[in-house]
């Protein structure tokens, strides 16, 4: 074989496997490309999902403090109320007591009123 016959043979060796290398490379990029766009697609329907269910846990938790709030409210209303009534009932009855104790006092002192006007005190 002469020199040129070589350098064409290297040549052509060469072209082939830089042919090779570049359908290799594209076999292998659109290979990737598909794995990564399938990736992809699996973790954004996981993203929605977890959002769906992350979504409808808060409106679960939302309900449940609201009625958890309503009964306290409730609960705290009735107490208030019955504190109320109470202190109410006490303070009619001490105020009953201060009328009654007015009418003594009142017939207390018009009794003494009578009694000076009627007996003149000894000087």
């Amino acid at each position: 074989m002469t020199e040129p016959q070589v350098s064409v043979l290297i040549g052509t060796f060469a072209a082939a496997v830089l042919g090779g290398m570049t359908v290799s490379t594209n076999l292998i990029r659109g290979s990737l490309t598909k794995v990564i766009a399938a990736n992809t697609d699996r973790l954004e329907a996981r993203i929605d999902s977890l959002r769906h269910d992350t979504v409808a846990e808060s409106r679960v938790t939302r309900i449940e403090l609201t009625a958890r709030i309503d009964s306290i409210e409730a609960g705290l209303t009735a107490k208030i109320d019955s504190v109320e009534s109470g202190l109410t009932a006490k303070i009619d009855s001490v105020e009953s007591r201060l009328r009654g104790d007015r009418a003594r006092i009142d017939a207390d002192v018009a009794a003494i009123t009578k009694r000076i006007g009627t007996d003149p005190p000894a000087i």
